[in-house]
């Protein structure tokens, strides 16, 4: 049986086989995120779906216009909700295949195309991969538009052709909209243009920047909300993170482990050393392989960037990720003639790789499983319907409304719901809570009672302090729990409730303490 299926296999062209690996791929996640929990951050991007906006606070708007794309289609739940991921990242995979393969057009059509179903393996032997394939994050359609400017310029190095440098702007913009990061594409294209003479030739010719215009003029729609919103986006990741960086003036090793630790474990030990072998090559040998000077150069600048910030600060694990898909382009181009399946150590990493993958495919679904400790997503389809309950037995939410100490966890309770009411966060007691704080809250509040729900046991004093500041009196008067599953212990999720009387929109007086919403 199984000769007869090898024999079927190998009888297909190269595009027949990419294409088949990578509709099995799709059609194995969309059936995956029917099942999958929604997570902190998703449910918190959907609130953005229901509130359509040019920006957020926290992130450019191409995540809320897939997430409306997928709930218009499948309704407001969790596949709707992941659904374009899984585009996302059929996309992402499709445009890793054809840059290979057109790449290396000089080579025969089956080599070229074998490289090609390659690239996809490599990237879909990472865990990263995975993640944003059945979780809604920027990042999902960053990694496809980040390949698709690659694509572009590639195209036009081959060809000449300048509407491809066209392309590449329009991709790079729409990149943009996804997350500010993808700017960081820009200088390694340029350097890549740079390092031929038919790119060298391009720089004198208008096309290299009407396409930087055209792709301000994609971003432009995030700038203009930014200007009639006090530039608070800009403000939180430039001016606010970047002084946080600049704080620090000692360096932390720590940081950089961590962060090379969490790299490895989103690369997987095998690319991890791919990479590491890609990089060697390319600082040793950088005239022998010029077919990967684009894919090197095209992450290189985010990747060498947060490198740098990590000694001082903490990284977070996905901010490098894009810059990954010009290494695993890169490391298939320059190791073409040696990179095999069939090498004992790589078939040994791939199968601890798909061991681990597959163990978090697994785990993910476990519901109350802690993956390494992180669950930020089980437990509150039943906390909200006992907080609901709760509010019922208060008056209902026509006289006592829900407020949250979390961003996030004012999004699951908005989620869960049976009427996605509005829930509110800290910005209603004058505290800064991202995108809450452009929703503002409404005059309709002034003398209604409160359901506060917070994960902390006790209230601190300066956030009791803060509360009496803007109600008449805060009382405790509930505590719901959630069992989790961890190895050696046994966790809960517990979320405190306490009743607010009498909201007033403005403070009896100001108060100095501020009160940090919890993450």
């Amino acid at each position: 049986m199984f000769d007869g299926l090898n024999n079927f296999w190998n009888r297909l062209d190269r595009s027949t086989q990419a294409w088949s690996i990578i509709a099995c791929l799709t059609l194995f996640r969309l059936v995956y995120i029917a099942f999958a929990p929604v997570t902190s951050q998703e449910v918190y991007y959907w609130l953005y779906s229901k509130h359509p906006a040019l920006a957020y606070v926290d992130h450019p708007p191409m995540i809320a216009y897939s997430i409306v794309l997928g709930t218009s289609l499948f309704g407001d739940n969790g596949f709707g909700i992941k659904f374009m991921a899984v585009v996302w990242s059929l996309l992402t995979n499709v445009f890793l295949f054809l840059t290979v393969r057109r790449g290396l057009f000089r080579s025969s059509a089956d080599d070229a195309g074998k490289l090609g179903i390659l690239a996809v393996l490599l990237y879909n032997l990472t865990l990263f991969a995975h993640a944003f394939a059945v979780i809604q994050q920027p990042d999902a359609a960053l990694l496809f538009f980040w390949v698709l400017a690659i694509f572009f310029v590639q195209e036009f190095q081959l060809t000449g052709r300048p509407a491809n440098l066209i392309f590449a702007g329009i991709a790079l913009g729409s990149g943009m909209l996804c997350k500010y990061t993808a700017a960081a594409l820009l200088p390694g294209l340029l350097a890549a243009l740079l390092s031929t003479r038919r790119g060298r030739g391009s720089l004198w010719s208008p096309y290299p920047w009407l396409a930087m215009l055209i792709a301000g003029l994609v971003f432009s729609p995030v700038i203009y909300w930014n200007w009639g919103h006090e530039w608070a986006s800009f403000q939180m990741q430039f001016q606010d993170r970047g002084g946080e960086i600049a704080s620090q003036r000692s360096v932390q090793f720590r940081y950089f482990f961590q962060l090379l630790g969490t790299q490895m474990a989103m690369l997987m030990p095998l690319v991890f050393v791919l990479l590491v072998r890609f990089y060697y090559r390319m600082a040793s040998a950088w005239r022998e392989v010029p077919e990967a000077h684009l894919y090197f150069l095209s992450g290189i600048f985010l990747i060498a960037g947060f490198i740098l910030i990590s000694f001082t600060t903490k990284v977070k694990v996905h901010w490098l990720l894009p810059g990954y898909l010009g290494v695993i382009l890169g490391v298939v181009v320059a190791f073409r003639y040696s990179l095999s399946f069939r090498s004992p150590w790589i078939m040994r990493g791939t199968w601890f790789s798909l061991g681990l993958i597959g163990l978090c495919h697994a785990l993910f679904l476990v519901p109350g499983f802690q993956i390494f400790q992180v669950n930020s997503w089980s437990g509150w389809r039943d906390l909200t319907k006992q907080i609901v309950a709760l509010q019922e037995q208060l008056g209902s939410q026509e006289k006592v409304f829900l407020f949250a100490d979390s961003h996030k966890t004012a999004a699951y309770l908005t989620f869960y719901s049976p009427d996605h009411q509005r829930t509110y966060a800290l910005n209603i007691i004058g505290q800064f809570a991202k995108q809450f704080n452009v929703w503002g809250e409404p005059q309709s509040l002034q003398g209604k009672n409160a359901l506060y729900v917070t994960s902390a046991p006790d209230l601190s004093e300066g956030e009791g302090a803060l509360l009496e500041k803007y109600f008449d009196k805060v009382t405790r008067i509930a505590k719901f729990s959630y069992p989790l599953i961890s190895l050696g212990d046994e966790p809960t999720r517990d979320v405190t409730c306490y009743l607010g009387t009498n909201y007033r929109l403005q403070p009896r007086s100001v108060i100095q303490e501020p009160v940090r919403a919890r993450k």
